[in-house]
């Protein structure tokens, strides 16, 4: 018989070596399934959150467009009227009563409540000279000329200093702006400017936004944006002051806009247009869609001298602005009066303390001010 051979351990340093390895193999695997599990259930985060951002977003949309579109019925218009009173009766009733002595006792031209507008000649507040001084010496200091259309002043602005709506509007004004410059803010809550104001909208409004929009001209023709009629969304009503700095034309893309009782015939007819055509509903209407619907002659455009301008509902008056053609520039001094709290500028409230009409306008805009203000306020869908 032979002899069975004799089996060769491995050293104690091999075993211990060959242990490390093994032991090294069966970490690595196990890692190698640990990573694949991890990698699954990153994908499938991921997955999940992108559904709920589309889920989320989705409802914004949609509340947006039940806003927009119960806004123009008689139920919707009363039932955000009482929404508005419920959520603070007392300062809803105060605010009106104060309107109505406001109105009474201060001198102030009326808006039509029919038209939603009042155009306003340059002459035609006292302290407008000198308003449009410190808006020009602002512009300036910012890097603006009037003669260089080129000239482009750095959005120097409570939104980080980018540029608003794309690449061809921007606002100038920030908040230590407006404490640098009181006479701004001091304009616009005047007996004249707010008393029209507080007068159209039966109550003392929420001032807020005071700001210099920049317009310039856009690479691409493509009307985009608030380059499109659109009406805001803040509110049921509200009034919004566009007053030239400089003199405007119609190459500085004048502002636009749709007195309010052709506005709401011009809404229902292209809407029911666009259910004719399986179209969606959409916040921006086309100058296609105005014409069909026979409304190109009810278009107001704003041009005029330094001063000149219009206080407009913009929440009632189909708009547009900024059409600025090649070589030429548009600023404007841009005035919001709100029925409803928005984000807004943050304004000197400690200034108006003695005074319970102005108090009323602006002691809310600290609470109120954020960095998404866009400018102006426009719908999105």
């Amino acid at each position: 018989m032979s002899a069975k051979p004799t089996e060769i351990k491995p050293s104690l340093p091999a075993r211990a070596v060959l242990g490390v390895v093994n032991r090294s193999r069966k970490v690595v695997r196990h890692g190698m399934k640990f990573r694949s599990h991890f990698r699954s259930a990153v994908r499938l985060a991921l997955q999940g959150s992108k559904k709920v951002r589309h889920a989320i977003l989705r409802r914004r949309m949609a509340w947006k467009g039940f806003r927009y579109r119960s806004r123009w019925t008689g139920w919707g218009a009363s039932a955000w009227r009482a929404a508005a009173f419920v959520r603070s009766p007392r300062e809803t009733r105060q605010r009106q009563r104060l309107a109505e002595r406001f109105a009474e006792q201060v001198a102030h031209a009326e808006m039509s409540r029919d038209h939603g507008f009042r155009l306003l000649p340059p002459n035609h507040f006292a302290e407008m000279p000198e308003v449009i001084a410190t808006c020009r010496q602002i512009f300036e200091s910012k890097g603006g000329r009037a003669d260089d259309a080129s000239a482009a002043p750095a959005a120097d602005s409570h939104l980080g200093g980018r540029r608003m709506k794309g690449d061809y509007l921007r606002n100038l004004l920030s908040n230590d702006d407006l404490l640098r410059h009181p006479l701004l803010v001091d304009f616009a809550l005047s007996d004249a400017a707010m008393g029209m104001a507080a007068s159209y909208l039966g109550t003392i409004p929420y001032l807020n936004r005071v700001d210099l929009l920049y317009s310039i001209p856009r690479e691409s023709d493509e009307k985009v944006s608030s380059q499109l009629f659109h009406v805001d969304p803040e509110g049921l009503t509200q009034v919004k002051f566009f007053i030239n700095v400089f003199d405007v034309g119609d190459g500085e893309g004048p502002f636009t806009f749709i007195p309010a009782d052709e506005t709401a015939r011009i809404i229902r007819d292209v809407n029911v247009l666009r259910q004719q055509q399986g179209k969606q509903h959409a916040g921006r209407y086309l100058d296609d869609e105005i014409a069909v619907v026979g409304a190109t002659g009810a278009i107001v455009r704003v041009m005029g001298a330094q001063g000149s301008g219009v206080a407009v509902d913009t929440s009632r008056c189909l708009h547009l602005g900024s059409r600025v053609g090649p070589g030429s520039f548009r600023l404007c001094l841009y005035i919001q009066y709100c029925t409803t709290r928005e984000r807004g500028n943050a304004f000197d409230i400690e200034r108006y303390q003695r005074d319970p009409v102005r108090r009323f306008a602006v002691q809310h805009s600290i609470a109120s001010a954020g960095g998404e203000v866009s400018a102006p306020h426009q719908m999105d869908n």
